[in-house]
């Protein structure tokens, strides 16, 4: 076991100098994978960033004041039993209480953190043609493997996330798909909560997937505990290949949710990111494809649910820098409560450009007096030999809808209920896998469970 001393978190000087310091203590027993130079530009640019655009008149929340308080930082691993391969199970006691139904899908492999310390078992499992590992032990055994996409696909200043989670990163994993390998059963990153402790968890994923590849990763945030995560995913793909990034937040109530994921793609390669957001007090998602090369596609499927006083805030961009470039997003959203939502999207076409094609959509669904959702898609073309479009509708459940429902028998709470699941539907649909589409219809029921006021019988 190597854990680095509880440090009360704030993002100052004094703060950083004393994370140096734990990570030359811990030395190859850390999760760092950031240099200290680095870590002192982001922490800069954190300082000097200001957020770039308005808030809603409705929103609640800050950028620029995000509360510290009482918040923890470590970094370390922890060794425990071997992991059966499939399906990964619950880490011993961490874990005992925590509802993680998705550990039980059936998987290639899979990497486990609770907080910031990665559980390492004794010895590798699942596919030994995949490279699955904590991101320090990468960068230490593949430097330059790494290096060619670590910082380079998301800048460091991208927002002002980005800089905090690269100021204060303590964690991470990377995947290295090769060549021509198609994967059957999907990947799996656990992100969970230390159970009694309010952590700041800044973990890195890197990803690079070989031209021909085909693969799957579902990345899982859970947990009961009012964590602080800031996480940065880059991904790159290379010609001809196709990943399926699964993201699923389940997040306490309490919990602060900052993602910023970014994929670059050669000719040919597709990605596809889907995106379900279940939980958390304040969540930012960031979303970005870059189709450079001939032919480079993207496919979004998102879909959110915020309740109680929760606030998501969505950014999705798909930027056509290349030609025949193609790109579909398709995003569901719906708020009760008092819950706040937003959505902005940008299709971005390059000059010079024949042949792209995009779409972007966003349907959101008020389901109670005090919620307040808004969406702003917008398009960039450069190109007049391009087509794209985007639509966007708020609104509440159809009364004409509900009548019929209700007149085959079935009682309004009912009603509601069904054509409130329903809605979600055309954003699920596009996430791979039956056993994945189940799991997200049954966390979006569960959801609506906590509120059972909003469907009166």
């Amino acid at each position: 076991m190597a854990v680095s001393n509880a440090l009360d978190f704030a993002p100052t000087q004094a703060m950083l100098a004393a994370v140096l310091d734990e990570l030359e203590d811990l030395g190859a027993g850390s999760g760092s994978a950031v240099d200290a130079a680095t870590r002192r530009r982001a922490l800069a640019a954190y300082a000097a960033a200001r957020e770039e655009r308005a808030a809603p008149p409705t929103w609640r929340h800050d950028y620029a004041k995000i509360a510290f308080a009482d918040l923890v930082w470590s970094s370390g691993r922890m060794r425990v039993p071997a992991l059966p391969q499939q399906p990964i199970v619950r880490p011993p006691r961490e874990l005992d209480e925590q509802d993680a139904p998705a550990l039980a899908v059936e998987n290639a492999g899979g990497l486990v953190h609770v907080g910031s310390t990665y559980l390492q078992a004794p010895e590798v499992r699942g596919d030994p043609r995949v490279m699955l590992v904590a991101l320090a032990d990468a960068k230490r055994a593949h430097r330059a493997h790494v290096e060619a996409v670590h910082g380079k696909i998301v800048a460091l200043d991208a927002d002002r996330f980005t800089a905090l989670a690269t100021a204060y990163q303590n964690c991470g994993a990377f995947v290295g798909i090769p060549e021509g390998l198609v994967l059957d059963a999907p990947l799996q990153l656990v992100w969970a909560s230390r159970p009694g402790e309010a952590s700041a968890v800044f973990p890195h994923t890197v990803v690079r997937v070989g031209a021909g590849a085909q693969a799957t990763i579902i990345e899982r945030f859970v947990g009961e505990t009012e964590s602080l995560i800031s996480a940065i995913v880059e991904i790159d793909l290379g010609p001809g290949a196709r990943l399926d990034y699964v993201a699923i937040q389940q997040t306490d109530d309490g919990a602060r949710v900052f993602t910023h994921r970014a994929a670059r793609c050669a000719e040919g390669a597709t990605i596809g990111w889907h995106l379900a957001d279940l939980g958390g007090a304040l969540v930012r998602d960031t979303l970005v494809a870059q189709l450079g090369s001939r032919r480079a596609s993207a496919q979004v499927n998102a879909f959110f649910f915020a309740r109680g006083f929760g606030h998501v805030d969505l950014r999705i961009a798909c930027d056509h820098r290349a030609s025949e470039s193609e790109s579909t997003t398709i995003v569901r959203s719906a708020a009760t409560d008092r819950g706040h939502g937003r959505f902005s999207g940008e299709i971005a076409i390059a000059a010079q450009t024949t042949g792209c094609r995009a779409s972007m959509r966003d349907d959101a669904l008020i389901l109670s007096r005090d919620a307040y959702l808004d969406a702003t898609p917008a398009l960039a073309i450069g190109s007049n030999e391009a087509s794209a479009y985007h639509a966007a509708t708020v609104g509440s459940l159809d009364e004409e809808a509900l009548f019929y429902v209700q007149s085959r028998g079935i009682p309004r709470g009912t009603a509601e209920r069904m054509m409130s699941l329903a809605f979600f539907e055309a954003a699920i649909a596009g996430f791979p896998g039956d056993a994945v589409r189940d799991e997200v219809r049954t966390a979006l029921d569960g959801a609506l469970d906590t509120i059972p006021e909003t469907f009166i019988t």
